[in-house]
């Protein structure tokens, strides 16, 4: 019975998971049919929606208000609230200017750039497969470069942006993907209330002058923002962190078909060669960390714990053991491209985010800097 239920947590945990990544994939869609908004000001909604449907969830929460911390958390916070905030717009801004391709191909390049941040600056260290990876990458985007007659500028900003935003969350990890969230919106939440204002006073306020449906669209932001991200916090403890971490290119692969088939954007042989460039290092990266990935790791009390136990009971009790003891070892790992590397102390805890939507990867581990 237990197993069975357990299979039945681990699905609906892939299935969240898929319906997450899939959701963020689609969102070009949405920013697409709000184009005559800018993206400032859709920025703005986004961060202020954002803000209110987070302060319910925690609001309803006790467990969810304890973690909201203190104000040196929320000073914590602005790092990431200014990189998350330069990341949406222009995530917005390659979605309303026909760029859907340049934004996939930023988050392709994601891990790459993470990997090179990594070793620079947290003395990560790098084998001939992640060294083969990272090249490849390089390949790829001086490629894309080539057909583009000079930098893609969306997706380089979108890629610097979000790797900026990991690297500022594997120094300061957080307890909670929802409450981390919500730190950041408070922090933005000035900018939001300022412009909204500003344009009020001189009456170019896209929210009351497209409509009921527009403005009730552009309240939708929040949810959109808040859902997929509470799908993906549930998911993340159920499921294998390595299939996980492999399913992520998912979203930027949904936003890479979006691009071609319902806003038709011109794909060239010399950007898909560029591509292919990418998506081989991106399957060598995966592979690397999936066979270097332990299934298991014993520590010597439980090693011992086994050899002590007598019959079939205390055999059981010390597998359990040293099951539960690999798991705790293999928590505070970072699941990200260099999963297998050497972590300095302030890269222990790690909280990744992914993509577009600055969706954040539960941490195995928080540090003295939370409340």
């Amino acid at each position: 019975m237990n197993a069975n239920n357990q299979k039945q947590k681990e699905g609906a945990g892939y299935a969240a998971l898929l319906v997450a990544l899939c959701w963020w994939g689609l969102m070009p869609l949405y920013y697409w049919r709000l184009k005559e908004v800018s993206p400032p000001e859709m920025l703005a909604h986004r961060v202020f929606w954002s803000f209110a449907v987070l302060s319910l969830v925690i609001a309803l929460n006790p467990a969810l208000r304890r973690q909201m911390g203190d104000w040196r958390s929320f000073a914590l916070a602005l790092l990431p609230a200014l990189l998350l905030s330069a990341n949406w717009v222009v995530y917005i801004l390659a979605s309303v200017t026909g760029n859907a391709l340049q934004a996939s191909l930023g988050y392709f390049l994601n891990p790459l750039l993470s990997a090179a941040l990594g070793i620079v600056f947290l003395n990560e260290r790098l084998n001939g497969l992640k060294a083969a990876a990272l090249a490849l990458g390089l390949a790829g985007t001086f490629v894309q470069c080539y057909a583009h007659g000079g930098v893609p500028g969306f997706a380089v900003l979108l890629t610097v942006t979000f790797s900026l935003l990991g690297l500022a969350r594997k120094v300061w990890p957080t307890k909670n993907a929802i409450v981390s969230t919500w730190r950041e919106t408070v922090v933005m939440m000035p900018f939001a209330l300022g412009y909204f204002a500003f344009l009020s006073s001189s009456h170019t306020l896209a929210f009351t002058s497209f409509g009921a449906g527009a403005a009730v669209l552009m309240m939708l932001a929040g949810p959109l923002t808040v859902v997929p991200l509470a799908l993906y916090a549930y998911a993340m403890p159920l499921v294998s962190l390595t299939e996980s971490a492999v399913m992520q290119y998912v979203t930027p692969t949904v936003t890479f078909i979006l691009a071609l088939t319902v806003f038709h954007e011109r794909l060239t042989t010399i950007d898909l060669t560029g591509y292919g460039l990418i998506w081989c290092g991106l399957a060598l990266a995966t592979y690397a960390t999936v066979r270097r990935r332990p299934l298991a790791t014993v520590v010597p009390g439980a090693a011992q714990g086994a050899q002590a136990a007598q019959g079939a009971q205390g055999a059981q009790a010390a597998q359990g053991a040293a099951v539960s003891a690999g798991a705790n070892a293999g928590a505070g790992q970072n699941v990200s491209f260099l999963s297998s590397h050497k972590k300095t102390p302030a890269s222990a805890g790690v909280n990744r985010f992914w993509h577009s939507e600055g969706r954040p990867e539960p941490e195995r581990r928080w540090e003295k800097y939370d409340a």
